[in-house]
């Protein structure tokens, strides 16, 4: 068998580095490794620590440490190596509790990580560091810190984003479901304004026929009371209708003193006793043309604004007086009627008082707020050549003035009913076009009073029947909303294009379509519930061709 001749080493000795393979690893390493006597002098600086610090040996060698410390940091220092040194642990990282820094040969200072031991020698202490520039490293930290800040910041701001959009996004669906409440609204408000109205008319009608028989006097004082209540329901259906945005506006001359003594008394109703209402009027204030429902509408939600603004009372002043653009800083120049309404009631906040006039904005609690009050009144305004304004401040009340144009017309005057009715000049015939029977019947009895030659029609195909059948007809008198597929609009329509001499008044009690179209200039609308004066002032403009089709 061959003799074995490789090595022996015996693992159980212990193995000691030579003085050469340790000046090797002193050598080679890229830390800056110290030596010090128990003075804390310099006796042994490597070229790692030559590299870092910029000294050669021979010049740092029999140096005190603090050469390698910055002076702000000496005191400290000193006070934790005396800590060291009487302590029985034998080695300590340095900068454990706090960042430790070294100065250069330049002056320069960087950061360090840093780690010391002592042991006896020869009866001697000595100590031994060991120290890494770690610039590069808390430099990429610090990058490192800063991406991650700016990428917080910016999720943040994503965030804040994200949360904002997913706010306007539940704003505009509540603002569409509301939009779609308004419009269900609107058409169940027009589907009984049509029949309500046709309702009123006959209820109308029937009592005019009823006083022009009757000579009791409390009969008559009967039959006036139930007319008066017949035409507050007219009203209170316009306002409804109008409220739905459902009949277009209709302006007219103004007094709006008038309007507004008018509406005191539902107002103080809707106020309560723990509210006081005032009302300074200026007596010659001038006229203006607008839709009178409009401007009720608006004057009421104003005041209801302030009720709600106002939950333990306060006061309410409603003031009208004439001004000039002179005298204001609106857009549009001219004389005004401004109709203020102010109230001691919370106020807004500067935050609230810049959203006010925009649609569906509300600050009242869900469920008693459709934000569409301040926003319709401005649009309004707008729409009628004026203007409006808000004044406020948290705790001082809120003030609204609204600026509507002066108008130099007068107002109609209000004459008689036994000397204004014209009655048929020469017998002309009416074909009246009405699919409720109840309200055809009336019709054509009012007709026939007024002295013309009536004939009847339930439907558009038979009204058109009935004009090819007889040249004598004259005037056609036509619901809108008709059943048989023919509107009053179409038939209208066929009329002009196969019966142009024929002149066309139109009815109803409520039209669809004039949601979406502007009736033609030269088709009137007779509004149901109408009075016989109505009624004969618009077939005698139909009589003279003012109306033609």
């Amino acid at each position: 068998m061959a003799e074995d001749k490789s090595p022996k080493f015996n693992t159980d000795a212990p193995y000691t580095l030579s003085e050469s393979q340790i000046s090797a690893i002193l050598t080679i390493a890229a830390d800056a490794i110290i030596a010090l006597d128990e003075t804390f002098r310099i006796t042994l600086f490597n070229d790692g620590a030559a590299a870092i610090f910029g000294y050669a040996p021979a010049e740092i060698l029999g140096h005190p440490l603090d050469i390698l410390i910055p002076e702000r940091m000496r005191t400290n220092h000193h006070h934790h190596v005396a800590e060291f040194s009487a302590s029985p642990v034998a080695a300590r990282k340095m900068g454990e509790r706090q960042e430790i820094f070294a100065r250069r040969k330049d002056g320069s200072e960087f950061p360090a990580d840093a780690s010391i031991a002592k042991q006896m020698i020869g009866g001697h202490k000595t100590y031994m560091v060991v120290l890494r520039d770690v610039t590069d490293r808390k430099r990429a930290e610090a990058a490192l810190a800063a991406a991650n800040s700016e990428l917080e910041a910016r999720v943040a701001d994503r965030t804040k984003a994200l949360e904002a959009e997913i706010r306007r996004r539940e704003e505009a669906h509540a603002a569409l479901i509301q939009a779609q409440r308004m419009e269900a609204f609107g058409q169940l408000t027009g589907g009984v304004a049509h029949d309500f109205n046709n309702l009123l008319t006959i209820i109308t009608g029937n009592l005019e026929l009823l006083s022009g028989q009757s000579g009791n006097g409390s009969t008559s004082a009967y039959l006036k009371r139930a007319a008066d209540a017949a035409d507050m329901g007219a009203s209170l259906t316009k306002r409804l209708l109008t409220f739905a945005r459902r009949r277009h506006l209709t302006p007219q001359i103004l007094d709006v003193n008038l309007l507004i003594l008018n509406l005191t008394e539902i107002m103080r109703r809707s106020l309560g006793e723990h509210i006081a209402l005032t009302t300074l009027l200026d007596g010659n204030v001038w006229r203006t043309r607008v839709d009178p429902s409009e401007l009720e509408n608006a004057i009421l939600n104003l005041a209801i604004n302030a009720r709600d603004a106002m939950p333990t009372g306060g006061s309410l002043v409603i003031e009208t007086r004439n001004v000039s653009d002179a005298e204001t800083s609106l857009p549009t120049k001219g004389d005004f009627i401004m109709i203020s309404v102010g109230d001691t009631g919370c106020g807004m906040s500067p935050e609230v008082l810049e959203h006010a006039f925009e649609p569906f904005f509300t600050t009242k609690e869900t469920g008693r707020g459709t934000g569409l009050g301040l926003s319709t009144l401005y649009g309004f305004a707008e729409q009628s050549g004026g203007h409006a304004t808000i004044l406020s401040a948290p705790g001082q009340g809120t003030t609204v003035n609204l600026y509507l144009p002066r108008s130099d017309e007068g107002l109609a005057a209000e004459t008689s009913l036994a000397e204004t009715i014209p009655l048929s000049e020469d017998s002309e015939v009416v074909l009246v076009v009405e699919d409720n029977p109840e309200v055809r019947e009336l019709t054509l009895q009012r007709v026939e009073g007024l002295g013309y030659v009536a004939r009847e029609a339930e439907n558009g195909p038979a009204a058109i029947r009935s004009l090819e059948a007889d040249p004598d007809i004259q005037i056609v008198l036509s619901d809108i909303v008709m059943a048989g597929g023919i509107s009053g609009y179409d038939l209208a329509k066929w009329i002009g294009e196969h019966k142009p001499h024929v002149r066309v008044l139109l009815t109803t009690g409520y039209a669809p379509e004039e949601t979406t179209q502007e009736p033609a200039a030269d088709l009137p609308i007779l509004r149901k519930p109408y009075k016989r004066i109505d009624l004969a002032l618009a077939l005698r403009e139909a009589v003279r061709g003012r109306s033609g089709s």
